[in-house]
């Protein structure tokens, strides 16, 4: 998987959106322009690691989410699926 600005910025728009934040808002409490909002939302801009992690910490997702698309849930849920057909495995055994 390749960084792409424009998907970041496409995952940025939609977690400001779900938290029913507009630009300017999300910009003020960035302490940022709401065109630098603009910006990195629509790839324009490459966003700089301090914003990423502002981002991250703000919203509360991994770095891996907002730069590349990973869900760690998604990792989770496949590992806990495998330890559950590991336990089934064990319970057939005893």
């Amino acid at each position: 998987m390749n960084y792409s600005a424009i998907e970041t910025g496409k995952r940025i728009q939609k977690l400001r959106k779900e938290m029913g934040l507009t630009q300017e808002q999300l910009a003020k409490m960035l302490s940022i322009s709401d065109r630098h909002i603009r910006n990195f939302e629509t790839g324009e801009r490459n966003a700089s690691i301090e914003f990423l992690v502002a981002i991250s910490n703000l919203f509360d997702v991994s770095l891996d989410y907002i730069i590349l698309g990973k869900s760690a849930h998604k990792q989770v849920k496949e590992d806990l699926q495998i330890m559950l057909k590991n336990i089934g495995a064990l319970v057939e055994k005893l």
